[in-house]
Formats: C-alpha cells, sequence, structure tokens
C-alpha cells in the first residue's frame, strides 16, 4: 500500500489541469517540472502493483481482526484511529481549500501581469507546499485504507488506481488500466473462494449433527432396551423365587398328579425364557442393521469430505504437477493406495515406496518401518498424524505425496475400548496366517485373549503364545498390502516368535491393539511397532 500511494502522490502535479488555466503565465514552467517528475519516477507495473496489494491486504486484514477485537471492548486505540481518520479528511478538505485558492490566484489579474521568469520561483515554492500537502493527506488515506476489511479495501483500491487512471496516459494508463483488471479477477475468485469454503463448512456441520444426533438415538435405544430387559429379568426372577418358596413349602405334600402338574409348570416357564431369549435378539438385529446403516453413510460422507479436500488442494496447488495421488479413506479403519494419474507416469510397482507419518505442522515424523508397498492401512498410532508416500523411480527421480490431512478416528471406537477396559480382559476370534514370516497353507483359527497382565494365544486346552507386557513384546497394525491388511495386526511375542493375525473386523482388529497398549501403559510398557519413533507422552495423549 505504501508503494501504491508514493506513486499516485508522484503522478499528482497538484496543478490546474491544462483545460482549466490556458491564459495563465506559468504554463510552460508547469509544463517542464511535470516533465521532469515524469522522469524521476519509478515506472508502476502490473507485478509492483499485484506485490503491493497482497502485501497491503494482509496487514489491511491484521488491522481489521485488530479493530474487530477492539469493538467488543471500547479502548484508546480505535479513538486514536478515529481521530487519524477526521484528521486525513480534514486534510483532503484543506487540500482542496488550497486549490481553489490557487486556481483563484492563477486567473487574477495580477498573477497575468508576471512574466513566466518572474513567477517561476513562486511556483516552485507553491508547488513544494502543495506536494508536502498532498502527501500528509495520502499518508491518512492509507491508514484509513489499512482498517478497513477486503470489500472495502478493493473499493477503495479501484477508486485510488481509478484516480490514478485519470490522472495518467499512455503506458502507465495501460499498465493501471490492467492492474484494476486483475483486481477485478481476484476480487471474484476471492468470494467464489469463500462461497465454497462456507458451503463445505455448513456440509460438514450438517454432517456432524446428523451423526451425533444418530448416535443419540442408538443410545438412547440401546439404554431403553436394557431398561426392558433388566426389569423383565427382575421379573423373572422374583417369579421364580415365589415359585420355588412355594414348592419348598409343599414338597411333602405334593401327590403324583400334581408334581406332573409342576413339571408342565416348569416346562412352561422353559419355553417362555426360550421365547424371550429368541425375541430379544431380533432387537438387536435391528439396531445392528441400523448401525451399520450409520457406518456406511458415514463412509460415503467420509469419501466426499476427501474428494473436497483434494479439490482444494489441487486449486491452492494450481500449476503443479504429479504423477501419482493417494486414493482411499483417511481415516482409522480404512485403507490408503497409490495410483497413477498420468498414463506417462513409471508403473507405481517399479518404485521404491516408504511411507512416512509427519506431524501436521511438519515439526514430527519420521519413516514407519515396513511400510513399504503401495497399500497401507492406517493403525491407531497414525490418527491425527499426516501420511506422506515417498515414491522413488528406477530413473532416481522422486515423488511425494500427502493425504489431504490428519487422520481422523474412527467413531465410536473410544466408547468401545473404554468398556473392553472396564471388563478387565476380552477375547477376540483370529485367524493366524504368517508365523515367523512364512505364510502358512491354511489359515489357523484361534483365540486371543488380551487382559490387564499379558497377551495370550490359545485354542481350547492348547497354548500357542503366552506372554506378560515387557518391552520386548511389539504389537501394531499390518503394514503391508492386500485386502485383509486393514484386519491384520502383526504380534511379535518374543525374539523367536512372530505372528501375523486376521480378525473379524476392523473395529476388532483396533480395539485389540488399543486396549492392549492401555493395559500395557498401566504396566509402564510401551507397545508400539517397529522402530516407531514417536513421543510417547504425545501418543499417550491420544489413546483413550
Amino acid at each position: 500500500m505504501k508503494g501504491i500511494a508514493a506513486d499516485v502522490t508522484l503522478s499528482r502535479t497538484g496543478f490546474h489541469d491544462q483545460d482549466d488555466d490556458t491564459e495563465s503565465p506559468s504554463k510552460v514552467v508547469v509544463a517542464q517540472e511535470a516533465v521532469e517528475l515524469e522522469k524521476l519516477q519509478r515506472r508502476l507495473s502490473v507485478r509492483d502493483l499485484a506485490t503491493q496489494f497482497e502485501n497491503g491486504q494482509a496487514a489491511a486484514t491484521a488491522a481489521a481482526a485488530k479493530l474487530a477485537d477492539e469493538a467488543k471492548s471500547p479502548s484508546p486505540v480505535k479513538a486514536d484511529i478515529k481521530r487519524r481518520l477526521s484528521g486525513g479528511h480534514q486534510c483532503s478538505h484543506g487540500h482542496s481549500h488550497g486549490h481553489s485558492h490557487g486556481h483563484s490566484h492563477g486567473n487574477s489579474p495580477d498573477s497575468k501581469v508576471k512574466s513566466p521568469g518572474d513567477g517561476a520561483p513562486v511556483f516552485r515554492s507553491s508547488f513544494r507546499r502543495t506536494s508536502g500537502n498532498i502527501r500528509e493527506c495520502e499518508r491518512h488515506k492509507v491508514q484509513e485504507v489499512m482498517v478497513l476489511d477486503r470489500t472495502a479495501l478493493t473499493k477503495k483500491l479501484r477508486v485510488l488506481l481509478s484516480e490514478l487512471a485519470g490522472r495518467v496516459a499512455g503506458r502507465n494508463k495501460d499498465d493501471v488500466t490492467e492492474a484494476l483488471a486483475i483486481i477485478e479477477a481476484m476480487d471474484l475468485q476471492w468470494i467464489q473462494k469463500e462461497n465454497e469454503l462456507a458451503q463445505e463448512k455448513a456440509d460438514l456441520k450438517k454432517t456432524a449433527a446428523l451423526f451425533k444426533q444418530a448416535s443419540d438415538d442408538a443410545r438412547r435405544m440401546v439404554e431403553e432396551a436394557r431398561a426392558n430387559a433388566q426389569a423383565e429379568v427382575e421379573a423373572a426372577q422374583a417369579a421364580v423365587l415365589r415359585v420355588e418358596a412355594a414348592l419348598e413349602e409343599q414338597t411333602q405334600s405334593l401327590s403324583i398328579a400334581e408334581k406332573e402338574e409342576l413339571e408342565m409348570m416348569r416346562k412352561e416357564i422353559n419355553e417362555a425364557r426360550r421365547i424371550k431369549m429368541l425375541h430379544e435378539p431380533s432387537k438387536t438385529m435391528d439396531m445392528e442393521c441400523e448401525i451399520e446403516g450409520l457406518r456406511q453413510g458415514l463412509s460415503q460422507k467420509s469419501v466426499e469430505i476427501v474428494q473436497l479436500r483434494k479439490e482444494l488442494l489441487a486449486a491452492k496447488r494450481a500449476g503443479q504437477t504429479g504423477h501419482y495421488e493417494l486414493q482411499g479413506e483417511e481415516r482409522l479403519g480404512g485403507a490408503l493406495a497409490i495410483t497413477q494419474i498420468n498414463e506417462g507416469a513409471v508403473d507405481v510397482s517399479k518404485c521404491i515406496i516408504q511411507w512416512h507419518r509427519i506431524a501436521v505442522d511438519g515439526s514430527k515424523g519420521g519413516p514407519i518401518t515396513g511400510a513399504t508397498r503401495p497399500q497401507y492401512a492406517p493403525e491407531p498410532l497414525d490418527v491425527g498424524w499426516l501420511l506422506r508416500a515417498d515414491l522413488t523411480m528406477p530413473d532416481e527421480k522422486k515423488e511425494s505425496i500427502f493425504t489431504t490431512g490428519p487422520l481422523d478416528a474412527a467413531p465410536g471406537l473410544g466408547n468401545y475400548v473404554e468398556a473392553l477396559f472396564k471388563k478387565g480382559s476380552s477375547e477376540f476370534n483370529i485367524r493366524l496366517v504368517q508365523q515367523n514370516g512364512e505364510v502358512l497353507e491354511k489359515p489357523l483359527h484361534r483365540v486371543m485373549l488380551i487382559d490387564r497382565t499379558r497377551i495370550k494365544l490359545y485354542k481350547g486346552r492348547k497354548t500357542i503364545a503366552k506372554e506378560e507386557y515387557t518391552s520386548i513384546i511389539q504389537l501394531c497394525g499390518a503394514r503391508g498390502g492386500g485386502q485383509a491388511a486393514s484386519r491384520a495386526l502383526y504380534w511379535v511375542a518374543n525374539k523367536g516368535l512372530s505372528l501375523m493375525l486376521v480378525l473379524d473386523s476392523e473395529r476388532e482388529r483396533n480395539a485389540a491393539i488399543l486396549l492392549a497398549r492401555r493395559f500395557a501403559r498401566d504396566q509402564n510398557v510401551t507397545l508400539f511397532g517397529p522402530d516407531d519413533g514417536i513421543s510417547v507422552s504425545k501418543i499417550s495423549g491420544r489413546l483413550p
């Protein structure tokens, strides 16, 4: 903004226009001074206009934010700004008055009597005073522009450039006209981006409200079903107690017929219990169907959000070209895959790949040991971090691709893990697919027990592995590819035994990892994967 103000001050002569005073004896001197000023002033290019406009816009935005904060609680700064603005207007009026005075003086009979030689020094002195007043007024105008918001700023800038266009000619006028067109285009782009961001924010709020309402409804339904079941169980228990008490009193005096009748009553009670047990699971199945529908809706919305992020990122990186991109849901429970977006790019399978965890601010992070495949299934440790995949092509060229944002957590997973933690121990059905790096010919069905002191893998009475939480144990998500990678976990039980286990669902896999890490943390043991060099305090803060 300072550069624009200075150029406007230089291009503004401060004299009469050519048509105002054609008979003034100082006309030749005025023309000579204007030519000298035109030679001394710096050329104002479109690039300078754009740079100065961006700097001024940033400064004006900061000033507007400061004024908005001050508007909430009156402060002396506001009074000072208003005083400066009023002073700027007074200066502007004073300048106009001086200009009119000079004009009338130029048309007076006394001025016509003076020769050009006698009037030149007087005119130069008047020009210096007028230029000083103009610069002072322009400084007040700049201070006034700095406290405006974006809309007022662009409007003020258009007015200043329009005034500048009226005072310059030739190539300078073309540059100013082009700058006006650029400002109009930038204003339209800003408005469009603001509308898009506002729409995206509104959609995200609607989605969050929808899922919050659905979660509340599901929780309320579960609580109602639990309360009804509890009431029915209590009523049944009371009835059983009454029947047992009556039986104890009449056992000695009952006849054979009465005993048969009592046996029939017992059968009817058992049948009623069986019918009740068959009826309750139907409600559970209905709730599971509703929850599955909500999960599908969440998955669809997640894909839409990721797509919007990619479009926004592409708009920010306009002009930058790449050959690969990440596809998949950027959340816990999803799977990411590197795909080609350019037919002329090298096949992904021929590239050397390394996945990294990167902090949002770029201050921390590191490579993920073993994650060298085009596919990667995020694990709970990745939540809140950016993921970056580095590709090294056969010709030693490199390219890096990032997720559009930090990975999101799986909805409801924290509450599920909290319930398992309060229970004290949990069993998970697993399939053993690899042992010590060797793929088994046929997956083996086993049970994985995770409790407060150890992890155990067994089937029936046969125990395959049983280890307490120590620094030797490692547990993390599978870091290779495959369709079951998001349901698989890698467990190093001891120095001579490593296992690859596949659970029934992504939720079970992530819950097993989080539950084991929480139990291990209570034993002062950090339970992560190989070479996970991330701050333990930061990770512990994210564990449920």
